[in-house]
């Protein structure tokens, strides 16, 4: 995303165009100009802004325009400020707040924690002042979607100096003051000499923290605050911010397009693309989200089909290997039903054993178990499943005992029972038997 940090403060102009990526931040732009007039001001930004065709331009106003004051709240969390300060600071300040545009910039951000003491630099802005900045860019063809103070971009600055580069950072009439690199106030000062100047300030902020001011960081060389800073016996080195090695020509201005978290473009100023924006964006993850739910109803679909096909691919393989093995039978709607009872006939009909055994196999058995002694002629062998019914006759009824004995022994046989015998009329003794097989048919 392409960023404008514009800073425009009297007879200066300045901007630092940003882009900024997921893990990478690069300056890929910066400009330093002076101007006389409003006029000579709103052409050199016609100019400039040609290039900054869909970039988020945040653009400040002088630090002097605003009042702040520095608030200690018993939480951090952003919502919960923004709610809190108006009612904190109607008592401090002499104006009506309907008349005022206010945010807010949490001090000391990085040591904060979520419902502890927090030091919140509260920043008051007159409705008028912002509507004259707007009027002044919209004339430019400007509609710049953040607005804050000049001295916040240092905010952003000071996160990318040195520890040890001093607790005063100034860049032109915005100064910041820190301590062990934790962030404890930000303003603006006059460049007279009168009770807003940087003498004024520099004792302003060593009184309120309690710290003597030892060594302060120029980000643009100034001869005049120099002089003033030596004077106080506070040491002075000059170190310009880079980002990649690359300087932008105003730091100030590559702050303000580093900086999150405030803009005083809010209520009536609030930046009017941002709802079109927002319904853009819903308006793209509806037609996303139809989009995907049209992909996956395709994708169960494809599915169903591959699956479908597949099956009937094997249902008409099944019908075929059923019609090689059933050549005369009749086309099968259920082939592996109709397989089974055919399996199933079969095993009754011929008697195959789960153990391989055949009907055959059960008659060598049954003729096996007959004594050598004995003399039998059968009538009748039937087969049925686990079943097995035998008639005939024997010349004694001791015959029929020893047979029954005999065949009890063999392992084929479960059960071996006499069903009748009987004296026939030649002298022979008739028997029927009916045996149970240990495995079914």
């Amino acid at each position: 995303m392409k960023i404008v940090g514009l800073k425009i403060e009297k007879g200066l102009v300045a901007a630092a165009v940003v882009q900024k990526d997921f893990r990478r931040t690069e300056l890929v732009d910066s400009f330093s100009r002076p101007f006389a007039t409003d006029a000579e001001l709103v052409d050199i930004l016609k100019e400039r802004s040609k290039d900054w065709a869909g970039a988020k331009i945040v653009s400040s106003i002088p630090g002097h325009f605003f009042t702040q004051r520095t608030l200690t709240l018993p939480f951090a969390d952003r919502k919960r400020i923004e709610k809190a300060l108006p009612f904190e600071v109607e008592d401090l300040v002499p104006f009506d707040l309907d008349d005022v545009v206010l945010d807010h910039l949490v001090l000391e951000s990085a040591t904060a924690k979520k419902d502890t003491a927090t030091q919140v630099l509260c920043m008051m802005l007159p409705k008028t002042v912002l509507r004259q900045h707007l009027d002044l860019l919209a004339d430019a063809g400007i509609d710049p979607q953040v607005i804050v103070p000049s001295y916040a971009g240092l905010s952003a600055v000071a996160n990318m100096m040195p520890k040890d580069t001093g607790s005063l950072l100034l860049c032109g009439p915005d100064m910041c003051f820190r301590h062990d690199g934790a962030l404890k106030g930000l303003r603006s000062f006059s460049g007279s000499q009168s009770t807003g100047g940087l003498r004024h300030v520099l004792q302003a902020f060593e009184n309120e923290h309690k710290e003597k001011v030892e060594k302060a960081t120029l980000l643009i060389d100034d001869e005049v605050s120099r002089a003033v800073l030596t004077e106080a016996g506070v040491a002075v080195d000059l170190i310009l911010p880079e980002i990649n090695g690359k300087k932008a020509q105003d730091p100030a201005s590559l702050g303000i397009a580093l900086l999150d978290g405030v803009n005083l473009r809010k209520g009536e100023f609030a930046y009017k693309l941002a709802d079109e924006g927002t319904r853009r964006k819903r308006r793209i993850l509806i037609i996303a989200g139809a989009v995907a739910a049209v992909l996956f109803t395709v994708n169960i679909v494809v599915k169903f089909y591959i699956v479908q096909s597949g099956y009937g691919k094997l249902d008409a393989e099944i019908k075929e290997i059923y019609r090689q093995t059933f050549p005369e039978g009749r086309p099968a709607a259920d082939p592996v039903r109709q397989m089974r009872d055919k399996i199933s006939e079969s095993k009754k009909l011929f008697g195959a054993l789960g153990s391989g055994s055949s009907a055959l196999d059960v008659m060598k058995t049954v003729t096996d178990g007959i004594p050598k002694e004995v003399r039998v002629g059968f009538t009748e062998f039937i087969l049925e499943g686990e079943r097995l019914r035998l008639q005939g006759e024997v010349s004694s009824f001791d015959s029929v005992d020893k047979i029954k004995a005999e065949l009890q022994k063999s392992p084929l046989f479960a059960e071996v029972t006499v069903q009748d015998t009987r004296m026939g009329v030649d002298n022979k003794v008739k028997f029927r038997f009916e045996i149970k097989l240990k495995q079914g048919m």
